[in-house]
């Protein structure tokens, strides 16, 4: 699958990965994000903020997550959120 590329949303490109990690920063208060980074324990998101991450997953990127994708605590890095993101994108996009 491919990690890094635009999409269309609202009429406007965006970076998918550039908004994943930007979403994280606000959420995180880190700057240096890599794709590699654990969210838990290199970010400090806790259970709070795993559910906040879902949340602007859904109104950033416009899906609607299946409850059965919504267990945060099967997101372990910052590359896990961005192939649940990309799931979805493709899955628009069929």
């Amino acid at each position: 699958m491919q990690l890094n590329k635009n999409v269309m949303l609202g009429g406007v490109e965006m970076n998918v990965n550039k908004k994943i990690i930007n979403i994280l920063k606000e959420l995180s208060g880190y700057e240096n994000i890599e794709e590699n980074s654990r969210l838990e324990d290199d970010l400090g998101l806790d259970s709070i903020g795993m559910v906040m991450l879902l949340i602007e997953l859904e109104d950033n990127f416009e899906i609607q997550l299946d409850e059965s994708d919504m267990n945060p605590f099967e997101l372990q890095l910052v590359e896990d959120v961005t192939e649940l993101v990309y799931k979805y994108l493709e899955d628009e996009n069929d």
